[in-house]
């Protein structure tokens, strides 16, 4: 029986002005398997099955009944992402398993639907920096003597709760000094 394991980063995202379009892969993963399975279809968890469903309907694929285990270095609603790495591996091994029928990007366009915005599904698909506007998306290696710090909170959040609390309304200067912030090359002072 084949079965795929993929091992999909971490990411951090709304970064500074970049909200919902900026995005970095970051060193820890969660690993999602799947296989195919000839018994009856295994209930999954139903992020697994939206994924898959979706997938399914995208690739024009029969579906087949699947085991799925997911293996989590990742906390879950803390700003990571992990939802994304979870619809993202979930895509693309059952990509795999279906013969590869979608290519990366329409993965990552699928993986953002489900998200409803693509700032983790860029950076944990092609890794590094990326800047998502629609479908384009553009992305910027880092160097790898570049480290983050990660502080999680010892609570759960999910991103429709964190975007209760923002304003309704931005003020009009407030987002012209966010896209300019956003835009604006930075003069980086390296020492030695």
């Amino acid at each position: 029986m084949q079965q795929i394991a993929v091992r999909v980063p971490a990411s951090t995202s709304n970064l500074g002005p970049g909200f919902d379009c900026l995005g970095i892969a970051l060193r820890i993963y969660n690993t999602i398997t799947i296989a195919p399975d000839e018994l009856p279809r295994q209930l999954q968890p139903p992020i697994v099955s939206e994924a898959a469903d979706l997938f399914f309907k995208q690739a024009r694929r029969r579906a087949f009944s699947f085991s799925c285990s997911i293996m989590e270095q990742i906390p879950r609603s803390r700003g990571l992402g992990s939802s994304a790495t979870i619809r993202l591996g979930a895509l693309l091994a059952l990509n795999r398993l279906s013969g590869d029928p979608l290519d990366r990007f329409a993965i990552v366009e699928l993986c953002s639907q489900l998200e409803k915005h693509p700032d983790n599904a860029a950076p944990a698909c092609y890794g590094g920096f990326n800047v998502v506007r629609g479908l384009d998306r553009q992305m910027f290696t880092l160097s790898a003597q570049l480290h983050f710090v990660l502080l999680v909170p010892n609570f759960e959040i999910s991103t429709a709760a964190a975007r209760r609390l923002l304003p309704s309304r931005v003020d009009r200067l407030d987002a012209v000094e966010n896209s300019r912030n956003a835009c604006a090359p930075r003069k980086a002072k390296i020492s030695g």
